[in-house]
């Protein structure tokens, strides 16, 4: 994938909605790479603590640890992500048993490993863009 088409733009991967991105900070992509990189500095606690609720059983704290970390999908773009953590966040709200969780707390597992290192290939691809930029 190309990193950019010309010096003025960066190509976000297709997986990040570039337009909320431009929404939320215009084509300043130096403080992009910085919204990226406090994301990654917070990432591994908050997906921490969701493992650990639901090692816990405990649904309520799964709920509120899935609601914590979704904002920062939409401070990266990942739209589709935030509404993940949405809908999981309604199921556990519904759930009559633990066991009804385990298809879809899998499913966001996976997904919010995926999108981890999809945001870090992403902020090095802003660094060497900023980089070629300076």
């Amino acid at each position: 994938m190309n990193n950019h088409a010309n010096n003025s733009a960066f190509i976000f991967n297709e997986a990040i909605h570039a337009q909320s991105i431009n929404e939320l900070y215009g084509n300043d992509y130096v403080y992009v790479q910085e919204v990226f990189e406090t994301v990654l500095n917070e990432y591994e606690m908050l997906t921490n603590n969701i493992n650990s609720c639901y090692d816990s059983h405990n649904i309520p704290a799964l709920k509120a640890a899935v609601h914590k970390i979704k904002p920062i999908f939409g401070f990266v773009g990942m739209i589709d992500m935030q509404q993940q953590c949405q809908q999981f966040e309604n199921i556990c709200q519904t759930t009559v048993s633990f066991d009804h969780l385990n298809n879809d707390f899998n499913l966001l597992k996976n997904n919010l490993v995926k999108s981890k290192l999809l945001i870090e290939e992403e902020k090095k691809k802003l660094e060497l863009f900023n980089k070629q930029r300076a």
